[in-house]
């Protein structure tokens, strides 16, 4: 009996360092997106960038080779194939437009979850939105005011505020700007010409000065002497 006791108590701690390890693994997930369907892509052939993981620097160009232009009107939706518990976004985008992300329950009625708000910094920035808690099967994202030129980089979703800090994006800086073109080297060959053309300048000038002059001696008449008177 006394080895089924201790046998008992050896079980339970095994059970208890079991659940423990099991409750302390992370139970957030990634950016929801990920696995989402695509279910319209108007105006935005590249709607792939959007979930890919991978977003530019702050600051980078609206139109890199990461991001997704968006035409003006141009609508994207996703089915995350579940209604699912949204807490956060966070969106990479152009700077000085809004962008709008809305949700829906059944794919037919819309509410707007989220603004991005415009940002006073050049190039795409990224915006984070505020906690919130809602369900969502269906997401719509689209574009407004600004300079009707739209583009993002990376959306993510996500359904805990862990999941959102514990989310690693990778962002790829754009490439340094190509060195300016060094200074041509210093041509003399101007100098010469230059040079030949002053001389050949004040040569003409010298020319006409002396025809001048020897013009105006010849049209003098030579000094008439007095007469003496005779004697």
């Amino acid at each position: 009996m006394t080895f089924a006791l201790l046998l008992s108590l050896a079980l339970a701690a095994d059970d208890g360092g079991a659940a423990t390890s099991t409750s302390s693994v992370s139970t957030t997930r990634p950016n929801l997106l990920r696995t989402a369907r695509v279910m319209r892509s108007d105006g935005c052939p590249n709607f792939a960038r959007l979930a890919d993981g991978v977003a530019s620097t702050d600051g980078d160009v609206w139109d890199s080779p990461r991001a997704a232009l968006i035409a003006l009107g141009g609508v994207l939706e996703w089915d995350l194939g579940a209604v699912e518990h949204v807490s956060a976004m966070r969106i990479q985008a152009d700077n000085n437009d809004r962008y709008i992300l809305s949700g829906s329950l059944d794919g037919a009625t819309w509410s707007t979850i989220w603004i991005a708000p415009i940002v006073e910094l050049p190039g795409v920035q990224t915006r984070t939105s505020p906690e919130f808690d809602t369900q969502v099967r269906f997401l719509r994202l689209t574009a407004e005011g600004g300079d009707s030129m739209y583009s993002a980089t990376e959306l993510e979703l996500f359904d805990s505020q862990a999941a959102l800090l514990g989310a690693q994006l990778e962002r790829i800086a754009p490439p340094p700007p190509p060195p300016p073109a060094p200074a041509p080297p210093f041509d003399t060959g101007w100098l010469v010409v230059l040079g030949v053309t002053a001389a050949i300048i004040g040569y003409l000038r010298l020319t006409i000065w002396h025809n001048r002059k020897a013009a105006a001696a010849a049209a003098t008449p030579p000094p008439v002497e007095p007469q003496k008177p005779a004697s």
